[in-house]
């Protein structure tokens, strides 16, 4: 191991992630045969091979697995230093990976990330998105710093959060086809074709309990992990759905809206774990959502 680069190692984890050596190549900015060269070293030195090549793709082998995990940690530990020496500069910079939700109750993400990188210039900003699940998932990887997340039930274990909205699930109709009811229960949606976002989603859990709780059939016609997506489908005579109420409002396809009765309200929380050494871009941008949320 005396001769294991720092450089290898980063090589390492952008492979293992894009699965894909000219994505990881394009990524980090060098030529792909250049990594390549990289990545047989460290095989070499290592003694093992840590990816499995065919014309198609690249997948980690066990050993691949399990060095782009460890990579990832001893990465987040050197930016933290870098970070550091910054702060002791009076700078702040570095790079911070941020899993989005789009929509996110009252808060409007794609401003609040832009007044961030007005205020931290020095911050670079990679954004992931999808469902709740995911999110815990690419935190639990070391794959992300901090994420918006819908959550439903129990906050997990060793996540830390901060509340920064509430969100509403509403069923959305095709203009002109709702009921004339102000609100809709489960009885009146168990024989109407739903589309909802996908398995992993808050919504589709907390969907499935509130059809499990009212004894009723839950007849899902689609499933999307893109929102809008469904309420284009929707808006187009699809179906009805199941949606976030803020993103029904936005501006978009024309959809109908009716609350659920009894009704569903979910947190919007900023999560990140617990027990990950955070940097100092990681923590500049938790007390940014922080103050921006007690400014709201």
């Amino acid at each position: 191991m005396n001769r294991v680069e720092l450089r290898q190692l980063l090589y390492a984890e952008a492979v293992a992630r894009h699965r894909h050596f000219t994505r990881a190549a394009d990524e980090l900015h060098v030529a792909q045969s250049a990594l390549s060269h990289q990545i047989r070293r460290l095989e070499a030195e290592l003694g093992t091979e840590l990816f499995e090549r065919t014309s198609r793709r690249v997948v980690p082998t066990e050993a691949g697995e399990a060095v782009a995990t460890r990579a990832r940690r001893v990465l987040a530990e050197i930016d933290g230093v870098r970070g550091e020496l910054d702060e002791l500069r009076g700078l702040v910079r570095g790079r911070i990976s941020i899993g989005a939700l789009l929509p996110a109750g009252g808060v409007e993400v794609t401003t609040l990330l832009a007044r961030f990188r007005h205020s931290f210039p020095g911050i670079e900003v990679g954004l992931r998105e999808g469902t709740a699940a995911d999110m815990l998932d690419l935190l639990t990887a070391d794959e992300l710093d901090a994420a918006f997340s819908l959550l439903a039930g129990d906050i997990p274990e060793g996540v830390e959060t901060l509340r920064v909205s509430e969100e509403q699930v509403v069923a959305a109709y095709p203009p002109g086809t709702a009921p004339d009811a102000e609100r809709v229960s489960a009885g009146d949606l168990a024989g109407v074709p739903l589309a909802t976002p996908r398995s992993g989603s808050a919504i589709k859990s907390v969907a499935d309990d509130f059809f499990a709780r009212a004894g009723k059939q839950f007849n899902v016609s689609l499933e999307s992990g893109d929102p809008y997506l469904i309420r284009c489908l929707v808006s187009d005579g699809f179906g009805a759905a199941l949606l976030p109420e803020s993103l029904a409002r936005r501006d978009g396809p024309p959809v109908e809206t009716r609350p659920l009765r009894p009704s569903i309200r979910l947190g919007v929380y900023l999560i990140w774990r617990r027990d990950r050494h955070r940097s100092v871009a990681a923590n500049a941008f938790i007390d940014f959502v922080r103050n921006y949320e007690s400014r709201s």
